[in-house]
């Protein structure tokens, strides 16, 4: 039986992605909550699969960001645990700072999307995108510095392993942990 990690569907084109580990079966969760040796250990592997991550997007971060102000300082991952049975990780999320997405996207101060026009800022204040700046992002002297997307795309095979090593009923959903849409 082939490996999880080479079963996992490449992304193609833009599309968005969401990291949860999804179990197939009530029964099997009810199952792998009684072996709380092995959940403990499944949970420490995603810990560590977790923490080497956010290690490699802050290096990616400091080699490839010209001025990283925030940004590195401000990437922290996050598992969230299903307590239906035991407290078993089922997802993981990445936090860091809205500077993080204009680098990446190449967005900047008149360069901006087209979606995305009205944010609220950190003072509590409403801003909108100028309209002339619209659909701009990516050109002129801003351009995109892939720093989060391909690490995160080597990285999914390993922890693809972790989780088909753990239960062969659980599977990878990562819909929307990309950047790129």
């Amino acid at each position: 039986m082939p490996k999880l990690s080479s079963q996992i569907k490449k992304r193609s084109g833009d599309l968005p992605f969401e990291l949860s580990i999804i179990s197939l079966s009530e029964g099997e969760k009810f199952a792998r909550s009684q072996d709380t040796v092995a959940t403990r250990q499944f949970n420490a592997d995603v810990k560590r699969w977790s923490d080497s991550t956010a290690f490699a997007l802050k290096s990616s971060i400091r080699s490839m960001v010209y001025r990283d102000v925030f940004l590195s300082d401000s990437l922290k991952a996050k598992i969230y645990y299903d307590r239906t049975y035991a407290r078993e990780a089922n997802r993981i999320g990445f936090s860091f700072a809205r500077e993080g997405v204009y680098i990446h996207k190449g967005a900047g101060k008149g360069q901006g999307g087209y979606i995305g026009g009205h944010w609220i800022n950190r003072h509590g204040e409403r801003k909108e995108r100028a309209k002339e700046s619209a659909g701009l992002q990516g050109t002129g002297n801003r351009r995109p510095i892939r720093w989060f997307d391909p690490v995160v795309d080597r990285r999914l095979s390993e922890l693809a392993d972790i989780v088909s090593e753990y239960s062969a009923t659980m599977q990878i959903d990562a819909t929307t942990i990309y950047i790129e849409k």
